[in-house]
């Protein structure tokens, strides 16, 4: 289940970085303007996977993953 825009309840794509405000692409753009300085929600979670597969993974099966 994705996480809701907290403007219009659509399907957010970005979110205030350390916080549990989310925004989907038309509502960041007309409140931040600069989507840059927003976190994408894909990326956060990419680096959520990451940090878990690097706790529970073996060093062997790491490097199986990484390649």
């Amino acid at each position: 289940m994705g996480k809701k825009c907290v403007e219009c309840d659509e399907e957010a794509k970005y979110k205030i970085k350390d916080s549990s405000e989310y925004y989907c692409t038309e509502c960041a753009e007309e409140h931040f303007g600069d989507l840059d300085l927003l976190v994408v929600l894909e990326d956060e979670a990419q680096r959520l996977k990451d940090f878990v597969n690097k706790k529970i993974l073996s060093p062997q099966e790491e490097e199986e993953l990484n390649q």
